[in-house]
């Protein structure tokens, strides 16, 4: 301990005798405050200044009179509205050509136009029209984001002081109209008749509601009916698209039989032409051997004839016997039983003396033979001639019409497909008309109550007492102030709103990020000034440890001034809201003794490389810390990381010093926070053993260059 405090007040000492040297820290204790406060008093109030943004509007509507001869131009007071709205700066051009070029070129922010049947359709509505009154906004997205939020919020606003004024006006002339009728009544007399009339009117009325019930209960029906069938429509659209592959590849399956057809056909010809082929040659044998006369040479022509009727056979098993026919397979069979009466009779030719006997049966046979050979010639020709200009042409035309009918059907279960999809986006339409008329039914079913109470405790109250008294009842019983009215309509429900941890600008809620941000940004700013590791051979009974702690005291006491510093600047300067200011300084100063060891840490075991982690764990942590947006809009990486950083825990325990305590929050936050000193004392201490040759290293390498 007594090294340390050596090595602490020589740094101090030699800080204190070298002036230069202290105006530096004196600024490196200014610097981080400065970046802090800028930040905060740039968002102080970052909507405070919007009167200077430039939006466009034009009104073209052409107003309405009224049957009593009154002239109407809502258009006219929305642009007097806008004209006494200091929000944002409006500039009321002459055409919507005008406001859209301003808006396109940039010129401005966004333009709304009022169109001009706006006023005739607000009076109108469900009596002459069902166009609603409408409002053109555009808006130049590409010029600001922040710009496009704001004049979003504008036109919301104006499009809820429309609707209001809306229904005002509605109201106020339905309740007006009432009382002329109170007072018509009041002028002419007649209570009891009209009694009579309200107690028509009032069963009239809830005979509505009762309608109204049954089209809400039957519009369940068809909801539940539409969800059926939208379930139906998507199933029949699977099947269809099913069907529709099935055809496609059906259709291909008939191009690969008509080549099976076409192959089959070029192999019968094939087979036919060696079938005649072989005819053409046992005919050509023996009518050569025929004309020879010998007796030899016949019976040489008569075994190779029946050699090539053998081979005939064998090709006529391969030949399917449906296609050739039974005429060509008799005539086959014929020279079957030719070639086997050869046989026999080239079997006696060994007998002697009986060569000529022999010679005749064997031309005579010869001669039946080659008649047969001249059929079968003829029939198998017949046969081919069938096949390639009946049988095959027939079979592909029905395989082309076949091909032609699929591909049709295909198209029409593909746009089958598309009906469907198009059936289900009709059902969802419908499912949304349904709900929209029953929310409509509800709250008309519901004002018609309102007015058929008022007109049953009318009528009640005008039966109980004197005649003389009824009409008096009637008015003030019916009778109101339409203005009342118009305004209780205009907005019915009141909403009051109550803040929890109240904050006084936005200032004072970005403090505590920034604050975060300028106490990490302090503490780098001394890494890359001071050096981390004073001299060894100036302290050469210093252990490792030692000067350690040594050189890391003088950081920590600089670190915990550039944080009082931007604390008091905070509270006393710029005047944030703080509830706790002693909590936010403690606070403050916790996350500079974490922050500054852990950087400390990271330079003295990794030197530059150190510094260099430093920025980067810094640039995390302003993107992943939920120190500006929540953490849940921020992508799912940060949302996973951010727990492992020190800013979240500094942030939200300031927080709790600035907006109010919550139990025992700000105390877990700081225990958290406080954790990150243990893995600094492991980098500083531990971790520097093995890298230390590493550092040096690096630190010559980088003097070498004369640049580092």
């Amino acid at each position: 301990m007594k090294t340390i405090k050596k090595i602490f007040w020589t740094d101090v000492k030699n800080l204190a005798k070298n002036m230069f040297a202290l105006i530096i820290a004196v600024g490196v204790c200014f610097l981080p405050a400065l970046y802090a406060w800028f930040n905060i008093y740039s968002n102080w109030d970052p909507y405070g200044n919007t009167g200077s943004l430039q939006l466009a509007a034009v009104s073209l509507d052409e107003g309405f009179t009224n049957e009593d001869g009154t002239y109407i131009n809502v258009g006219d007071n929305i642009i007097r509205e806008m004209a006494g709205n200091d929000k944002v700066d409006w500039n009321f051009v002459k055409s919507q050509k005008e406001a859209i070029e301003g808006v396109k070129s940039g010129k401005y922010y966004a333009a709304v136009v009022i169109k001009k049947d706006f006023t005739y359709n607000m009076y109108n509505m469900f009596i002459e029209t069902d166009t609603e009154p409408t409002l053109l906004f555009y808006q130049n997205q590409k010029k600001n984001p922040v710009a496009n939020k704001i004049s979003d919020t504008v036109v919301s606003t104006l499009e809820e002081n429309i609707n209001e004024e809306y229904i005002k006006v509605m109201t106020t002339a339905v309740f007006a109209d009432a009382n002329a009728l109170h007072k018509d009544i009041e002028e002419n007399g007649g209570v009891d008749a009209f009694i009579e009339k309200l107690e028509n009117l009032n069963g009239e009325l809830q005979d509505y509601q009762d309608l109204m019930s049954r089209v809400i209960a039957g519009n369940a029906v068809l909801s539940a009916s539409i969800d059926g069938a939208s379930g139906d429509a998507k199933e029949l659209q699977k099947k269809t698209e099913q069907s529709s592959a099935s055809l496609n590849e059906a259709a291909g399956s008939v191009d690969k039989s008509q080549y099976t057809l076409n192959t089959y056909r070029t192999q019968v010809n094939a087979s036919v032409d060696v079938m005649i082929n072989t005819l053409n040659h046992m005919e050509s044998l023996l009518k050569e051997g025929k004309l020879s006369g010998d007796a030899k040479v016949m019976a040489e022509a008569c075994k190779q004839t029946i050699d090539d009727t053998n081979q005939l056979i064998a090709d006529l098993q391969d030949l399917n016997t449906a296609i050739v026919g039974p005429e060509t397979e008799e005539t086959i069979n014929q020279l079957v039983n030719s070639v086997e009466t050869l046989q026999k009779i080239l079997g006696t030719m060994g007998v002697q003396g009986s060569v000529d006997s022999v010679t005749n049966k064997i031309t005579e046979t010869e001669e039946v033979m080659i008649k047969e050979i001249d059929r079968a010639i003829a029939s198998i020709n017949s046969i081919r001639n069938s096949i390639n200009n009946d049988l095959i042409p027939q079979l592909n035309s029905s395989m082309d019409n076949l091909e032609t009918m699929m591909g049709n059907a295909s198209d029409v279960m593909g746009r089958m497909s598309g009906v469907l999809s198009g059936m289900d986006n009709v059902f969802g339409a419908l499912q949304n008309t349904i709900e929209i008329s029953d929310t409509s039914l509800e709250k008309t079913q519901k004002a018609l109550g309102k007015i058929s109470e008022k007109i049953t405790k009318a009528t009640d109250k005008a039966k109980a007492v004197s005649e003389d008294e009824r009409l008096k009842v009637l008015v003030n019983t019916l009778a109101g102030e339409p203005d009342l009215y118009g305004e209780f309509f205009s907005e019915p429900v009141e909403i009051n709103s109550v803040a929890v941890y109240p904050v006084e600008n936005y200032g004072s809620a970005v403090a505590p990020f920034y604050t975060t941000l300028s106490i990490w940004v302090g503490v780098i700013i001394l890494a890359a000034i001071i050096s981390v590791k004073p001299k060894k051979g100036k302290y050469p009974e210093a252990s490792a440890t030692e000067l350690f702690f040594g050189r890391g005291a003088f950081f920590l006491v600089m670190g915990q001034l550039q944080t009082l510093i931007t604390v008091l600047g905070d509270i006393f300067l710029l005047k944030i809201q703080c509830i706790h200011p002693f909590l936010f300084w403690l606070t403050s100063a916790l996350a500079s003794l974490t922050f500054t060891l852990l950087i400390y840490a990271l330079v003295y075991t990794f030197g530059d490389v150190g510094k260099a982690i430093a920025v980067v764990v810094l640039v995390l942590q302003i993107a992943g810390s939920s120190g500006t947006y929540p953490i849940e809009l921020l992508p799912e990486f940060f949302q996973k990381v951010y727990i492992f950083f020190p800013f979240p825990y500094a942030i939200n325990a300031m927080r709790e010093t600035i907006c109010g305590l919550y139990e025992t929050d700000i105390v877990i936050y700081l225990l958290k926070l406080l954790t990150f000193i243990l893995p600094a004392l492991v980098i500083g201490l531990l971790l520097r053993i093995p890298f230390e040759g590493i550092n040096h290293f690096m630190e010559k390498r980088m003097e070498d260059t004369e640049m580092m």
